[in-house]
């Protein structure tokens, strides 16, 4: 099946209308198009699936642990991102390819429609979460105008708590950090999942920096922060200035192929 087919394949889940979209005929160039290849990936692959399924059974794991050792504690809570975290909305991002467009064009419509569905273990585990009397906060970066449609959704499938005091959506910054402050002064964050390093720690700065605080926090990933595979979009393209107009892509597949030294060439 063509790259095409798989495409529609995907839209034909979730269909939506959206006037504004420009319509252009679509050019599929797997072999350099990043995010038709990521789109694929993120809702064909098994590979993908595992790796979520993966995640959620770590986190399972350390929520098992944490209950264990304190028993009695009331007011312990998991923080979890939405968007590719417990929703998945690669529909979304083939409807950008299919119309060569790009976010945030028909982002509302795809959200109002609340027909994203649940990335792989997500409910499974916020469900035993709860069971185990932990609190489950959703903090994304939609923006608070979509705040019925994104608990619309979240219900539809079964997430729990899914309420106004557990649904901290986007005001006025993307910055997560002062909505995770806001939880802390009454709630011991003991977890968080996220697809974006910003949904589990305040990260900044470009590649070097962003890589350095990963490994100085090493030891705190499958214990404290569980991440899940989002190859689509994120802030780790804009770390490496691919955001740009004049991206430079070709610098950069110079550092990983230097080692080739003449060979090849």
């Amino acid at each position: 099946m063509k790259i095409k087919s798989f495409i529609l394949v995907i839209l034909s889940v979730a269909l939506f209308s959206c006037t504004n979209v420009e319509q252009k005929k679509p050019v599929y160039k797997p072999a350099d198009n990043a995010l038709v290849m990521a789109t694929l990936y993120n809702y064909y692959a098994a590979e993908y699936q595992a790796l979520c399924y993966q995640a959620y059974n770590v986190a399972k794991e350390r929520v098992t642990q944490i209950r264990k050792e304190f028993p009695k504690k009331k007011n312990m809570a998991v923080v979890v991102d939405i968007d590719e975290t417990v929703l998945n909305n690669s529909p979304y991002q083939a409807l950008t390819i299919e119309k060569d467009s790009h976010f945030p064009k028909c982002w509302d419509a795809w959200c109002q429609q609340a027909a994203a569905k649940p990335v792989p273990g997500a409910v499974s585990f916020l469900k035993y979460a709860d069971s185990l009397g932990f609190q489950v906060f959703y903090v994304t970066n939609r923006s608070v105008k979509l705040k019925a449609a994104t608990m619309k959704n979240l219900r539809k499938f079964g997430f729990p708590q899914v309420d106004n005091a557990h649904m901290y959506l986007k005001t006025t910054t993307g910055n997560k950090e002062p909505r995770r402050q806001a939880i802390s002064k009454k709630y011991d964050i003991v977890l968080l999942a996220g697809d974006n390093l910003g949904d589990l720690y305040e990260a900044t700065g470009k590649y070097p920096q962003r890589n350095q605080k990963v490994k100085a926090l090493r030891n705190d990933f499958g214990v404290k922060y569980i991440v899940l595979p989002n190859p689509m979009y994120g802030t780790w393209p804009a770390g490496l200035g691919l955001y740009h107009k004049d991206a430079p892509v070709d610098s950069l597949l110079k550092v990983m192929t230097k080692s080739f030294g003449k060979a090849c060439r």
